[in-house]
């Protein structure tokens, strides 16, 4: 199982909870990671801006298709899909982060 943590942009308009909320619910998102949120106590990284949400994938998907979900569970909760942004970042540590965004319009 890998592990993701997550971290999206307070421009999206959307709190951790309401995006764990949002992918737990959709059954494609569901079926490929479960998401939960990090305890801040366990935050490693100070991303100021963001808030780490951890995607626990339980198969190996390819990077694009997470991709989609993310977008999916974003646009579901109103996010226009155009405007999303993720970039993928890995500490030397291995740790993997999805940083989530909005693209300016």
């Amino acid at each position: 199982m890998e592990n993701y943590y997550l971290a999206l942009s307070p421009d999206l308009g959307l709190s951790p909870t309401e995006f764990v909320a949002t992918w737990n619910e959709e059954e494609e998102c569901r079926t490929v990671a479960v998401a939960r949120l990090v305890p801040p106590a366990s935050q490693q990284y100070d991303f100021n801006l963001f808030a780490d949400t951890l995607l626990a994938l339980v198969t190996n998907i390819a990077s694009s298709t997470l991709y989609d979900l993310i977008k999916k569970a974003l646009t579901r909760r109103g996010v226009p899909h155009k405007h999303i942004h993720i970039e993928a970042l890995q500490k030397p540590d291995g740790t993997r982060f999805l940083v989530v965004d909005s693209d300016e319009e």
